[in-house]
């Protein structure tokens, strides 16, 4: 069964609950999130800073900010927050997930498995998504008067947390198991920081340097870390993201080899058509001819 609560401090209160969401048969609801020990919840600290527990290992959430929990994972789980904290609990049974992940793959709306998801003991999501946006309205709701709750409309909540959800940082949280969750979480911001800089500068020769700086780490600890994350090195991406846009602009038809070749900062057009046949087994000339 489906449930939205509202958490001040460390109680909780129970809001909405939906007993046959999805047509489904559900669990009896529980007065609390903090009481269930499978499923999935989504916890959203509104006006302070709050610290979370899981399994012993801590993290921590600022305001406006939400933590999706795969309770399967986290048996051993509490929260420290002042008593003036407000947040909201939404939960989900798993049967309840199932059928709205099923429905969204049906849309061609999302482009992971479910069994990605299931693999991941936690997510955070910063302020300024699409969910959080959500969670934040119905807060400012619950300000003004609990009765303006849409009662259908939390149903969204878990649709907006799977949107939000991207396929690589699934695998990053795969593959950074052995960090505990802060640790984890704070690497990824960076990663994906990097990743955003690279990916707007494409027509700069950007060095490591310049990346890691972005990153806020050394450029020897950056590139460890980086291709632990995303299983590639900085310079493989960045070579994969300028052939791509290499291929765009041919589909085009705008510009010369050359001028592609200068505006992706390729030094010459020797070097960009050897990098462009190795990524993509032809020349420049020929790729843009047999699509044609």
């Amino acid at each position: 069964m489906a449930s939205l609560s509202l958490r001040e401090g460390v109680q909780e209160h129970l809001l909405i609950s939906k007993p046959a969401l999805y047509g489904i048969n559900t669990e009896p609801v529980s007065n609390t999130c903090f009481e269930y020990s499978s499923g999935y919840s989504i916890k959203y600290a509104y006006n302070s800073h709050e610290t979370y527990w899981l399994n012993g290992k801590r993290i921590n959430l600022a305001p406006g900010e939400s933590l999706f929990l795969n309770l399967n994972y986290n048996h051993s789980f509490r929260v420290e927050s002042s008593s003036l904290s407000r947040g909201l609990c939404l939960h989900y049974q798993d049967q309840e997930l199932e059928s709205l992940f099923a429905n969204l793959k049906k849309e061609h709306a999302l482009d992971y498995s479910l069994n990605a998801l299931r693999k991941i003991p936690e997510l955070r999501f910063e302020r300024g998504s699409h969910l959080n946006q959500k969670l934040k309205m119905i807060c400012n709701d619950l300000d003004d008067d609990l009765q303006k709750i849409d009662q259908n409309g939390f149903e969204t909540i878990l649709e907006e947390m799977l949107m939000e959800i991207d396929w690589e940082l699934l695998g990053y949280n795969q593959r950074l198991q052995e960090f505990n969750p802060a640790t984890r979480q704070a690497l990824i911001r960076k990663v994906i920081k990097a990743r955003k800089y690279m990916r707007s500068n494409l027509h700069l020769p950007i060095r490591l340097e310049e990346i890691a700086q972005e990153a806020g780490m050394s450029p020897f600890h950056f590139q460890r870390q980086y291709k632990k994350t995303t299983g590639n090195s900085p310079t493989r991406n960045l070579t994969e993201w300028r052939i791509e846009k290499a291929k765009l602009l041919l589909k085009q038809d705008r510009y010369s080899v050359q001028e592609i070749s200068t505006m992706l900062s390729y030094n010459d057009l020797p070097t960009f058509s050897k990098a462009f046949k190795r990524e993509t087994g032809s020349s420049p000339l020929k790729w843009k001819s047999e699509c044609q």
